[in-house]
């Protein structure tokens, strides 16, 4: 939730695009796509840690217990990114089907309608997929001793509680 909340900016910028012109949203399309899941690659594979598992006092690690690294990190969040990567391409193939003038003379939802009716059963396989590894990560979570859900094994990592250092009083 706070990952999401420190994310809200670029969400943002998301909506926006979408009210903006056709070509501000085919522009933006793949860089936001990417934001989310660099968010991600970027904080884990630096620190261990995103922002949200910074305040939980959280951290991503190897098996071994050493730093998750750049390459665990992709590993751990490239389903995701794949995810991502499929709802945007049906969203360009939707940009580019329609001409600016019938993409302006659109409402917000008109538009959000367009990218559905536009692709069709795919956005309903890439949403029921995204709905199914979701749930599947869920049940691995809860079915393991250490808690990993299946990108945690997909990278080799594990999520660990970070001990408090020792105050001197």
């Amino acid at each position: 939730m706070i990952d999401t909340i420190v994310l809200v900016p670029i969400i943002g910028v998301s909506f926006w695009s979408v009210t903006a012109s056709r070509t501000t949203a085919l522009l933006l399309e793949l860089p936001l796509a990417f934001a989310f899941a660099l968010y991600n690659i970027y904080f884990v594979g630096r620190w261990g840690q995103t922002i949200g598992k910074m305040a939980l006092k959280i951290r991503v690690v190897r098996l071994d217990g050493g730093d998750a690294g750049f390459r665990r990190a992709f590993y751990r969040h490239v389903v995701d990114l794949a995810f991502s990567v499929a709802q945007s391409a049906l969203t360009i193939y939707t940009l580019l089907s329609v001409t600016d003038h019938e993409y302006s003379m659109l409402v917000f939802d008109e538009r959000l309608a367009l990218v559905e009716n536009k692709t069709g059963e795919w956005t309903n396989v890439v949403n029921w997929l995204s709905f199914a590894w979701v749930g599947s990560e869920l049940v691995v979570l809860l079915l393991n001793e250490k808690r990993r859900a299946l990108h945690d094994y997909i990278a080799g990592t594990v999520v660990i509680h970070m001990k408090e250092a020792a105050v001197a009083v």
